[in-house]
């Protein structure tokens, strides 16, 4: 489970951040001519290419690029066995959306690798007295969004929208003040949805005692907890800042979040001003 730690209303709240319109198609398999935790595009498999021992980053979406460039079709990804057996799931996944750049490209490809990584019908990875998650958590900041979605860059946005009515003007504008990519930002990151982990949460007043408390020691234990902190502050920060880039150019907020039972459930957005 990818996580992603974000701040709302006074509390630290976790969300399992996935894609969008992937559907399990098969439970419980065993297939001749696929092996677990394996990606299949067009019948050629993840598991015999280049790929499979490349330490780059990308690698996983390069590899379903490269073999979808005469196809591009739905692909399926098998998770792991089960514990104690040698059956798995089956996903079915859509062709991924348009490349921005490599550290966007990274979060498609942890998002493949976490399907890859699942154990059906593994427990939940959450306990209710649990502090830190025990999922791998992420932070918008590795992906380049702090550098592209600027506070200047914001600015930009908010003065062109604001002095030309006519949008279909925007694109040749956005090119001129070098913020071109930041459509491509939110159309990018719309291929994505959060699941808000509803047995996990914590007040944020908690935490922060929690982690002054541990400061005394030093421990691995103060130092993760106060980069999963800093995470889920830098998490808000950007997230609001690309709920308020949306707003500006699709006048619609993200609806990135939802609560398990897939009622809508946006992080509340602090009125953010970026004009100089």
């Amino acid at each position: 489970m990818l996580v992603l730690p974000i701040i709302s209303k006074g509390r630290v709240l976790n969300v399992q951040i996935r894609l969008k319109n992937v559907e399990k198609i098969r439970k419980k398999v065993s297939f001749n001519d696929a092996i677990a935790s394996d990606i299949i595009v067009n019948r050629e498999k993840f598991s015999d290419s280049s790929y499979n021992n490349s330490k780059d980053p990308n690698a996983t979406i390069n590899f379903i690029k490269s073999r979808s460039m005469l196809y591009p079709r739905d692909f399926l990804v098998t998770t792991k066995e089960e514990r104690d057996s040698t059956l798995y799931d089956v996903y079915r996944v859509p062709q991924p959306p348009k490349s921005v750049n490599e550290k966007l490209d990274t979060l498609y490809s942890k998002a493949i690798n976490d399907l890859r990584k699942e154990i059906p019908n593994r427990k939940s990875e959450y306990a209710k007295d649990d502090i830190r998650p025990k999922g791998r958590c992420i932070s918008f900041e590795d992906f380049g969004l702090s550098e592209e979605l600027a506070d200047e860059n914001l600015v930009k946005l908010q003065r062109i929208v604001k002095e030309e009515p006519n949008s279909a003007n925007w694109p040749k504008l956005f090119e001129k003040a070098g913020i071109a990519d930041i459509p491509s930002i939110l159309n990018f990151i719309n291929n994505f949805e959060c699941i808000i982990v509803s047995d996990y949460n914590i007040p944020e007043k908690h935490l922060q005692e929690v982690i002054n408390l541990f400061s005394i020691i030093n421990s691995r234990e103060y130092r993760n907890l106060k980069k999963y902190y800093h995470s889920a502050k830098a998490n808000t920060e950007i997230y609001n800042k690309i709920d308020f880039a949306n707003r500006m150019i699709y006048d619609r907020p993200l609806n990135l979040f939802y609560t398990d039972d897939k009622a809508k459930k946006l992080v509340k957005v602090r009125e953010e001003n970026y004009e100089a």
